[in-house]
């Protein structure tokens, strides 16, 4: 039978692959937006890989969860480390769920619309950045020591979540909700809108 650890290594690996593609995918598409028919290419491809690598991503990260909590040392969540590495995962995986959310319900208008465009693309490079983070993290609790070990913030301890932080992802969940319930298109701008009235 295969172990936890095992699995959570497939997992984790498939996981942090899908969301990092996505993360540079989600940028791309944010950049091919704003440059009409030019770079409608660019565009075209960054929305498809970004949405498929963030939904598999998102399909591996239950799996990458629960086995990273069976097979860490003690009983559960006994360590900061570890709840800090819920904490971000949980977070990227709520903004994966609205960024597929809001493209699914809008199509590719999301990127026909110059704030939409900069929300798509600053959640999605988050959500990787989250589950990175969250990696980054897991090898610090094993080996300690990981490649973001430099930078000058402390996972040791598990503060309440500070008035600011909670804010701002609240801001961020409305204005997902609220581009996610417009569905009609703009007729003039950047993104598909204006590369297709250039065909």
């Amino acid at each position: 039978m295969v172990s936890a650890s095992t699995l959570h290594v497939v997992s984790t690996e498939v996981a942090v692959g899908s969301l990092a593609m996505a993360g540079v995918a989600f940028i791309m598409a944010g950049g091919g937006a704003w440059g009409g028919e030019a770079r409608r290419k660019m565009l075209l491809i960054g929305d498809h890989v970004a949405h498929f690598a963030l939904l598999f991503g998102l399909l591996a990260m239950p799996l990458a969860i629960v086995t990273g909590i069976q097979s860490s040392s003690g009983d559960g969540l006994n360590h900061p480390l570890l709840a800090n590495k819920l904490s971000l995962a949980m977070t990227g995986v709520g903004l994966g769920i609205g960024l597929l959310w809001t493209r699914w319900k809008r199509g590719r208008a999301v990127w026909n619309e110059r704030s939409s465009v900069l929300m798509q693309s600053i959640a999605g490079a988050l959500a990787s950045a989250c589950v990175l983070l969250t990696a980054s993290l897991g090898g610090t609790y094993t080996r300690g020591e990981s490649l973001l070990s430099w930078l000058p913030v402390s996972f040791e301890t598990v503060p309440l979540m500070p008035s600011w932080s909670s804010l701002l992802v609240v801001t961020l969940a409305v204005l997902m909700l609220m581009f996610s319930r417009n569905p009609a298109a703009v007729e003039s701008g950047s993104g598909f809108a204006s590369a297709d009235k250039a065909d």
